[in-house]
């Protein structure tokens, strides 16, 4: 639509009446028509009177539009939509949905355009129809009060069609308003052609050349602000103020935006100019001085008339004489919240036709700031879709490097070259660097990975050499020194043969603790081929994401690195006890030749069995027999050269200096544990396997034990409570069984299937951890209950791993049913290992150990042996008995023991008394 021009002003009639949509001015008109008819008819006579006696006229402006910019209302309608008193709400409605506005300034556009294309076919039509056209328009002038001062006329021949318009449809596709501007140089919407070359001149307000004078509704920041689904390019903006320029009548216009610099102080970025496409920076010294700087810190526009007697600035500044500014407009920019986010300043404001130079007015304030409300949103849409592709940019790459670091190198080098050359395309850097530091070098970088970009002229891709005297090897001491980022840019006056840096910005590499600086990571010399060979604060963040990776990936090398060796001295260490563990050939033949006595003879099949006559061959012996007696061998296709060598470690990582936990003990157990096997109850109900797994947990349950017990473990803090955390002994004592297992010459399940190897292992260490007496007590409720209830059944998977469990904390506390004398001495080699603890916890650990283990309380063995029969043995021997009835000789010797420390602690009673 043809703007209104400013002489119309004075006739306007008060308060916004007609800044109404499109739809309501056709009923205006319509109205108009049907009560004016008359004087409508009276005016198209006139017209043709004039006709007849004059060449052939148009009429070149009809006003349908009126921008309220000039309203007595335009105050509350200051964003152009017409709100009246509700413009806060409308506002923030707006705000809370963007994509809303945009449909809304889309359709707005597309309507416009409509018009457009009508009026310039109408127009056309009146060239071969000029008198019925000429009533129509005539009619349309008189039934609005707006056309009178704005008319003009011209003769037809004058009449231009337009030279490149977009269609409607292209309207609300960006790429092709983009392409519009930048392959025609004739587009209706360009700020660099007059809109009357696009629009018929009849259609044209007779104003002076540029003058747009539409404000808030210009339609070309309408296509910008509706269209626009993308960061602006330099060439729109710099198009956008020449549009400025030629509305202003200004001879050059120039724009700015704010920024923070490092320090968190607001100040100017690049500069752009309306006669060139180039951006040129500003320094920090020129801030205070400069007349845009002085709008950004106001918020407020600045019209100077004459720039040289303003005593604020200091136009001096300026080289030559020709470049001094006369008049100067500046307005700022601001965002939805009223921020200021930019400022356009336009200069020497020229009369049309003349070279003689004026001053910009209040009207011409008045139409750059109302462009600037737009403009605002348009560069906040912009910042906000850059801000948003900075964002996804920045996700994909930290996405790329994290994949990265999870992958497996051979070398340093080979990692920081994948990283690197994920950096260096995003920045356009030319060279990556990466100082490293190492505990064991003197000096502070022990290596340097230099990385080329592929696109670089240098041939090679990466190196490792440096030398101290170098200018980035300085940086980076800087930056290691400071332990902050570095951006720095050297004047080509400063850029010599020895030092080919432009620019540079660095960042430390920070470890596990943020002052343990483990290296410094640099980007060097940003490409020539970019809008700028300055690093920016994106680049800055880029790098900072890196160097957080680069410290994950050196890290986790060490790590691996840590753990390879950590591997390597493990295999070693097996090795010594693999050898150390394994039984002498004079050993191990004379096992393998020996005739094994029966089981009778050994009485093996007798639960009072006792050790304490045997000789260290007839014990290893004993072993064998039992499981040649459970068929073990035939079942599994044991050696029997397997099986002694086997049996023969196992003695050998039972330590001898343990009192009680000892090869004795591991003997007693696997006795205990054969014996109950070969009740008709067990044997008929247990597999091989299970059997197998049995007496193998039976005789190794206790391997390596140390003659304390898991609490001392816990609070002396060894590493196996650091290891395991929970019943370490027990996790210790699997582990060790497993290595004997897996000892060359000794694995006794080597025959099994791989099912069957893992089904025995996985039996073998929960019948292990079930000698724990912690994990007994658990348990030890849910198998009364059973036992007293009849309700055990073996085809239950679940109760048949519950007894398992009782049958291997039955035969680990069996000493408490042997015959009087035996389980008398066994109590007291338990008494005399349990004082040696308590002894280390009172002097070593400065503790109080636990009563039982407190040397002071010898005197007290018999009842806390009667304590411990009525606590831990009686009722699991009496639930096993109800559950094997062959076990029964077990729940009996429980009793008479009892009896005998009942007797006992009543004695030490009786004692006692006499005393006192």
């Amino acid at each position: 639509m043809p703007c209104l021009h400013s002489e119309s002003l004075p006739s306007l009639p008060a308060e916004g009446k007609y800044g109404v949509t499109s739809a309501r001015r056709g009923s205006q008109g319509s109205r108009s028509k049907s009560a004016k008819k008359g004087k409508n008819g009276e005016k198209g006579s006139c017209v043709e009177r004039n006709d007849s006696k004059k060449e052939q006229r148009v009429i070149t402006s009809a006003g349908w539009f009126f921008s309220p910019l000039w309203t007595p209302g335009a105050k509350t309608q200051r964003m152009g939509f017409r709100m009246g008193k509700d413009s806060e709400k409308v506002k923030a409605w707006l705000d809370d949905h963007s994509d809303s506005a945009r449909s809304y300034f889309s359709r707005s556009s597309r309507h416009w355009m409509h018009g457009c294309v009508e009026r310039a076919q109408a127009a056309q039509t009146l060239i071969t129809e000029p008198r019925s056209r000429l009533t129509i328009l005539g009619r349309r002038r008189v039934s609005h009060p707006l056309c009178g001062p704005s008319r003009g006329h011209v003769h037809p021949s004058t009449m231009e069609r337009p030279h490149s318009c977009l269609s409607v449809h292209q309207t609300d596709d960006a790429v092709c308003l983009d392409r519009a501007w930048g392959h025609s140089t004739n587009s209706p919407f360009s700020p660099c052609v007059s809109r009357s070359k696009c629009l018929p001149h009849s259609l044209s307000s007779p104003r002076p050349a540029g003058q747009c004078m539409r404000g808030e509704s210009c339609n070309f920041m309408m296509r910008l602000f509706g269209g626009l689904i993308r960061p602006l390019q330099n060439k729109i903006i710099c198009r956008i103020l020449q549009h400025l320029s030629e509305i202003t009548q200004a001879q050059r216009c120039c724009l700015s935006m704010t920024t923070v610099d490092k320090t968190g102080v607001k100040c100017l970025g690049p500069l752009f100019q309306s006669d060139e496409e180039s951006v040129y920076g500003y320094t920090q010294a020129e801030w205070d001085k400069c007349i845009m700087g002085y709008v950004v810190s106001t918020g407020r526009p600045l019209n100077i008339s004459d720039a040289r007697e303003d005593p604020r600035f200091q136009i001096e500044l300026y080289e030559r004489e020709e470049d001094r500014p006369t008049s100067i407009l500046s307005v700022p920019i601001l965002n939805h919240k009223k921020e200021v986010i930019g400022v356009v300043m336009a200069v020497n404001k020229s009369r049309p036709g003349t070279c003689v130079g004026s001053f910009f007015s209040e009207q011409d304030e008045k139409v750059l700031s109302s462009h600037m409300v737009l403009f605002g949103l348009i560069l906040e849409n912009s910042q906000l879709c850059e801000s948003s592709e900075q964002e996804r940019k920045r996700n994909q790459v930290l996405l790329e490097l994290a994949q990265l670091v999870s992958h497996d190198y051979p070398s340093v080098d080979a990692m920081l070259v994948k990283l690197a050359a994920v950096i260096l395309p995003v920045t356009k850097a030319q060279f990556c660097t990466v100082f490293i530091s190492d505990d064991s070098s003197t000096g502070p970088f022990s290596k340097m990975v230099h990385i080329k970009h592929k696109e670089s002229n240098c041939s090679d891709q990466c190196s490792t050499d440096y030398d101290d005297n170098d200018i980035s090897y300085m940086y980076a001491m800087h930056v290691r020194n400071s332990m902050k980022t570095l951006n720095i840019i050297n004047r080509a006056s400063q850029i010599s043969k020895l030092s080919q840096i432009r620019s540079l910005v660095g960042t430390p590499l920070r470890g596990k603790q943020r002052d343990n600086i483990i290296g410094v990571c640099q980007l060097v010399n940003k490409m020539a081929f970019t809008e700028t060979e300055v690093f920016s604060r994106a680049d800055e963040h880029f790098l900072e994401d890196f160097a957080v990776y680069c410290a994950l990936g050196l890290q986790k090398l060490n790590t691996e690195q840590r753990a390879d060796k950590t591997r390597a001295k493990l295999a070693v260490t097996k090795e010594v006890l693999s050898y150390q563990i394994s039984a002498s050939q004079e050993e191990l033949e004379a096992l393998e030749e020996a005739v094994i006595p029966s089981a009778d003879v050994l009485r093996l099949l007798d639960f009072g069995f006792s050790d304490f006559d045997m000789s260290q061959t007839a014990m290893t012996q004993a072993v064998v027999r039992m499981f040649l007696d459970l068929n073990l061998p035939q079942e599994f296709s044991i050696d029997h050269k397997t099986l002694c060598q086997w049996v023969l470690s196992v003695q050998k990582c039972y330590r001898s200096n343990v009192v009680y936990h000892n090869w004795s003990h591991a003997l007693r157990t696997a006795q205990c544990m054969f014996a109950m096997l070969q009740t008709k109850e067990l044997k008929s109900n247990f597999s091989s396997l299970e059997v197998l797994a049995l007496m193998i947990a039976s005789l190794c349950h206790d391997l390596d034990h140390r003659g304390v017990n898991n609490s001392y473990i816990e609070r002396s803090k060894q590493p196996l409570a650091q290891l395991y955390g929970h019943s370490s002994l027990e996790h210790h004592h699997y582990d060790m069984c497993l290595l004997i297992l897996n000892n060359p010459g000794s694995q006794i399940l080597s025959s099994l299937s791989l099912n069957e190897y893992r089904a025995c292992v996985l039996m073998i260490e929960k019948n292990i951890l079930a000698t724990d007496l912690a994990v007994y007590i658990e348990k030890r409720t849910k198998f009364v209950k059973l036992a007293q209830s009849n309700s055990c059944l073996w085809t239950d998977d679940g109760h048949r791993e519950l007894l398992r469990s009782m049958l291997m904390t039955a035969s680990d506390i069996s000493a408490i049913t042997k015959p009087w004398p035996v389980q008398k001495r066994i109590a007291e080699l338990v008494a005399t290992e349990f004082y040696a603890q308590g002894d280390r916890e009172k002097y070593e650990l400065n503790i109080q150990p636990m009563h039982v283990m407190d040397r002071e309380n010898s005197t007290r063995l018999p009842h806390m042996q009667v304590d411990y029969i009525d606590g831990i043995c009686s009722p699991l021997f009496e639930a096993l008995a109800s559950i094997c009835e062959s076990c029964s000789p077990l729940k009996e010797g429980c009793r008479r023991n009892r009896k005998h420390w009942q007797q006992l602690a009543d004695g030490k009673e009786e004692e006692e008394r006499i005393k006192k």
